[in-house]
């Protein structure tokens, strides 16, 4: 199948009920002068462009035999037919802590053909290509650098606006979603003035706005990456030049080193709250955690099993000390233990999901809440839910699964996560405060209140 787009002709494959267009470029290649740039709209293409394999992904250290490459700014598009521009569109972003992943780890083709809704995954740039701040060493032309990777993501979304209808998708009904550092992007996006108007709500699972910084904090990551790189200070300017396999190499890939800035022009510095207040339309929210999810990060990093104050530092900066109250007095009222792995689940993720809808009902707009209790073999940890979201045959669960896919399909379509099987799902409000409990027999909880909680909305202050 051919389709013409604004930039030039594209040929899908056909695979079952699906035609899927793979590898489309959204934007100019962030190579050569353009490193550490915002992106630019892609120029018109010559011919037909065959859009049957994946583009590079994003230099990053996880190897595999796809191909890395500063030229990765592409999408892929999933859809059932193309004769009528009246399907709903979900927009996946990937997680990966900001260093890792691509659009080709799109698992939700269930909802592509079972539910006809239009899906799009997409690549932007990661870690220092995508998420280093220059604008203090660098100047005015490089403000924005620590945002570039949502940035790509804009101007993904501007791409899919003005040309999803030709694949069959709504340009008017646009949900954003992602998981983990894909729903740190995606809940960003409410933040960023260049998205604004590109889509119309969001599915953030394992990941808020929690990941923004301000620039001291940016700016002393990058910092560290010219001392580890053995560049003096003042020559930040050689960045621009060095192979990027050598930044990747030099680049610390820990949990929370990468992430949004506010840096006052693509984000802008005022509380999130006060932004939230200002958009000029209700943007529907579906927001939720897991139970366990610090279990994943427990065993795979040195130092996290029992609290331990120089990870929690470099973790969490000044805010670590927060992380050690939370936990002793956790520990007076259950096993150390379980209070350690509930400490860092909530200040990872819970927190931040809670104070973000928290602030959206504050603010009128319409969010609902949840978490994911379902234990299984493996425990409600940090991505469990994946594959009841998209109902991938689950080993276990397989009802639940059914339950949790018809709901996110529900919102996707009409921005209300209502399903068959699932409890009537009240919309969170400050005095009600109703959040989903998704577990073999769903049920409605009160989301307990965080007025006490004086963990911040920003990961790390170093």
């Amino acid at each position: 199948m051919i389709i013409n787009t604004s930039t030039g002709q594209v040929r899908g494959v056909q695979e079952g009920n699906l035609y899927i267009f793979r590898g489309i470029p959204y934007a100019e290649a962030p190579i050569a002068e353009r490193r550490f740039l915002p992106p630019l709209p892609k120029q018109p293409w010559d011919g037909i462009l065959e859009a049957s394999r994946f583009g590079p992904k994003s230099y990053q250290p996880v190897k595999d035999q796809r191909e890395q490459s500063e030229d990765c700014l592409s999408l892929n598009i999933w859809t059932s037919g193309v004769e009528q521009a009246n399907r709903p569109v979900l927009v996946h972003i990937h997680g990966g802590g900001f260093v890792n992943g691509s659009g080709a780890e799109f698992f939700g083709t269930t909802f592509a053909e079972r539910d006809h809704i239009v899906c799009v995954s997409l690549n932007y740039r990661l870690g220092a290509l995508g998420f280093l701040y220059l604008g203090d060493l660098l100047g005015d032309a490089y403000q924005t650098s620590g945002n570039n990777g949502i940035l790509d993501i804009a101007a993904a979304l501007t791409w899919i606006k003005e040309n999803i209808s030709r694949f069959g998708g709504d340009p008017n009904r646009i949900t954003v979603s992602g998981v983990s550092a894909g729903a740190k992007c995606a809940s960003t996006l409410l933040t960023v003035s260049a998205a604004q108007g590109l889509f119309h709500q969001i599915i953030a699972r394992s990941g808020n706005t929690q990941s923004i910084r301000d620039t001291r904090t940016a700016n002393l990551i990058t910092l560290r990456l010219l001392d580890q790189l053995g560049i003096p200070h003042k020559e930040a300017h050689r960045l621009l030049t060095l192979p990027a396999q050598t930044i990747l190499e030099a680049q610390d890939n820990s949990l929370h080193t990468f992430g949004p800035v506010r840096d006052g022009r693509a984000i802008p510095t005022e509380p999130i709250a006060a932004v939230l207040g200002k958009l000029s339309r209700s943007i529907p929210l579906l927001l939720g955690t897991n139970k366990d999810e610090a279990v994943s990060f427990l065993s795979n990093t040195i130092g996290l099993k029992m609290q331990n104050e120089d990870v929690l530092h470099s973790l969490f900066g000044t805010n670590s000390g927060l992380v050690l109250d939370a936990y002793r007095k956790a520990a007076l009222l259950k096993p150390a233990e379980e209070a350690w792995k509930d400490t860092l689940t909530d200040c990872f993720y819970r927190i931040a999901a809670v104070r973000l809808a928290e602030m959206a009902a504050e603010q009128g707009q319409p969010v609902w809440l949840y978490r994911f209790e379902y234990a299984g073999v493996q425990g409600a940890v940090h991505g469990a839910e994946g594959p009841f979201v998209n109902d991938a045959n689950p080993a276990e669960g397989k009802e639940l699964a059914h339950r949790m896919h018809a709901a996110w399909a529900a919102f996707i379509r009409s921005g209300k996560p209502m399903a068959e099987g699932l409890p009537e799902w009240p919309a969170f409000t400050l005095s009600e405060r109703s959040t989903m409990i998704l577990d073999q027999e769903c049920r409605l909880e009160r989301e307990p209140d965080l007025s006490d909680n004086r963990f911040p909305m920003q990961v790390i202050q170093l």
